[in-house]
């Protein structure tokens, strides 16, 4: 069992570096498609991905009305977190804003479970949610009251995909006795047939035959490998080294993104930026108590 345990442990730090490296793919995914694209593949190829392992985990797929129900909004939400996660990727940088959205999901789905009085916060969790706010507040550069560099560098955008997925996230523990890869499966096919009706110009799919080999890995990246498989590893981690060790590695995701980002686009940080990360994550390991049902990582 220790084994197995610290087997798991070793393939958990994958978790964190292909969160943070999904980021990168997106980055390149705006060079070649549009946010109407990218999210109406990613959901096909999410979908398609999860059915067989499904049926090779012998997961039940049979779902009630009420979480049926619950995974409309679910799909609606991650089509506007999608959205604008793509859309801050366009404008502004990788590794700031991956890290953005990862500290901020935690602290906007605490915020929630407070005024929805699902969770009763002790002064730890204040002072945890202040030096978040604060650390977020100079990853933000707010202190410069540059409102035109907020919004034109996509950080308005990584704002809102938090805020979406955090709510998301919410609205996920409302269901009972379903898998998390069946709500997965779900979504993914709904958030597919929703968006290729009302947004997606099926003209777009012309351009498919002209594209590289840069673009087909990025775009199976992104969809299979951070979408689907890594789902299954994190939740396969859940249930053998526990949440608690599992939501640790996730802490890692901000420091990948930005080493990430520096590496493939040369992005650099102001010291700001840098010590606004680290009151951030400090924030999470205070709140790493967190406990929410049916949390599906933010990839």
């Amino acid at each position: 069992m220790l084994q197995s345990e610290k087997s798991m442990s070793l393939i958990m730090l994958l978790v964190p570096f292909v969160w943070a490296l999904s980021g990168v793919s997106a980055k390149y995914l705006s060079f070649y498609i549009s946010e109407d694209e990218v999210v109406v593949y990613r959901f096909f190829l999410s979908a398609l991905s999860t059915l067989p392992l499904l049926i090779w985990m012998k997961i039940p797929m049979k779902i009630s009305l009420k979480n049926f129900l619950i995974c409309i909004f679910l799909a609606f939400f991650l089509i506007v977190n999608y959205r604008t996660y793509f859309m801050g990727m366009q404008r502004g940088a990788v590794g700031l804003g991956a890290a953005l959205v990862t500290v901020l999901i935690p602290i906007f789905v605490y915020i929630m479970m407070i005024f929805s009085k699902k969770s009763k916060p002790i002064l730890k969790d204040w002072l945890a949610l202040i030096l978040g706010v604060t650390g977020v507040t100079l990853m933000l550069d707010l202190g410069q009251l540059n409102l035109e560099r907020i919004v034109t560098g996509g950080n308005i955008y990584f704002v809102l995909a938090a805020l979406t997925y955090a709510m998301f996230t919410v609205a996920a523990s409302y269901m009972r006795n379903i898998h998390v890869l069946t709500i997965n499966f779900y979504v993914c096919l709904l958030g597919f047939l929703i968006d290729w009706n009302l947004a997606f110009d099926s003209n777009d799919l012309n351009k498919l035959g002209s594209m590289d080999y840069i673009f087909w890995i990025n775009i199976f990246f992104v969809s299979v490998i951070a979408g689907t498989a890594i789902t299954a590893v994190y939740y396969k981690g859940l249930r053998i080294i526990g949440s608690k060790k599992s939501s640790a590695f996730s802490i890692l995701t901000p420091f990948f993104a930005i080493a990430l980002g520096a590496i493939f686009f040369g992005e650099m940080i102001t010291i700001y930026n840098a010590i606004g990360i680290l009151m951030a994550v400090l924030a999470l390991i205070i709140l790493n108590d967190l406990k929410i049902k049916n949390m599906l990582p933010f990839r």
